[in-house]
């Protein structure tokens, strides 16, 4: 008497039954519209081909990590860090950095904002090489004898230092100095630079020196890397589950393979 190959009936309904058993909080089967969706770049101006971690415009928040919203105006992208608004100048896939410049210094040295650069260090760093620099607005008395730039305000960048001194140390000079009793001044701010922008001269012309901060400085940047480099092995899509503020993976669900993540780690089904 002879018996069916039962033995295909049976492996699927193992394979059928271990996958009904198995949670997988960050990955996406069912939704394919989302693993295309983030598959459209952001891009803006000169800038193209922006992905994870990055969103906005026509990829969705679903498509990126929250801290990475951009928006796209004048000839840039920008990105907003903590309160401040930055221009981003540039974008290295596989180092992860940024070269960002202030917006509020973009072609002015004297903006009104009288506050330090602030990044948020739980997404990203300063890269190596980046120095800071002191601007030093409404100063009166005389200056220490250490190397210094000094510059002009105009009243129509900013009105409430303009017609007194105004200088930039290097910010460890600054620090040197500290509160000096023959130097009095309104404020200062201190605004990262590239070292190869300053490094060059010890006293800076203001041209120079505008030309540095316009320059912008470099940020590496760490939004679940490792994580989204083992779903575009697989050929996923990085993603950000919103309601369980989560990085996840999108899957076609139109290919040939089914793509699994246990607790992150990534094999492949063929089916």
């Amino acid at each position: 008497m002879q018996y069916p190959n039962l033995f295909p009936t049976i492996t699927l309904f193992l394979v059928i039954t271990i996958l009904s058993f198995i949670h997988l909080p960050s990955s996406s089967y069912a939704d394919n519209a989302k693993y295309l969706n983030c598959s459209a770049p952001f891009n803006c101006a000169g800038m193209k081909g922006l992905n994870y971690p990055f969103w906005g415009s026509n990829r969705p928040n679903y498509c990126g990590h929250p801290a990475f919203e951009l928006s796209c105006s004048d000839d840039a992208p920008h990105i907003k860090i903590k309160h401040m608004n930055y221009r981003i100048l540039d974008v290295n896939k596989v180092s992860r950095t940024l070269m960002v410049a202030r917006e509020d210094y973009w072609n002015n040295i004297c903006s009104p904002i009288a506050s330090n650069t602030a990044i948020n260090f739980t997404f990203f760093d300063y890269d190596s090489a980046t120095t800071n620099l002191t601007l030093y607005y409404g100063c009166s008395g005389s200056f220490p004898s250490q190397p210094h730039t000094r510059f002009n305000c105009s009243s129509s960048n900013n009105s409430f230092v303009s017609g007194r001194n105004n200088y930039c140390l290097d910010s460890t000079i600054a620090n040197l100095i500290g509160n000096s009793s023959a130097l009095k001044c309104l404020y200062n701010v201190i605004v990262p630079v590239l070292q190869s922008a300053v490094q060059t001269e010890s006293n800076l012309t203001e041209a120079a020196l505008a030309k540095a901060i316009d320059g912008g400085f470099m940020l590496r940047w760490d939004a679940n890397n490792s994580l989204c480099d083992g779903c575009q092995a697989t050929g996923g899509q990085c993603g950000y589950n919103t309601r369980k503020s989560e990085f996840t993976c999108f899957v076609s669900t139109t290919g040939t393979y089914l793509i699994c993540c246990f607790s992150y780690s990534i094999y492949c089904l063929f089916v």
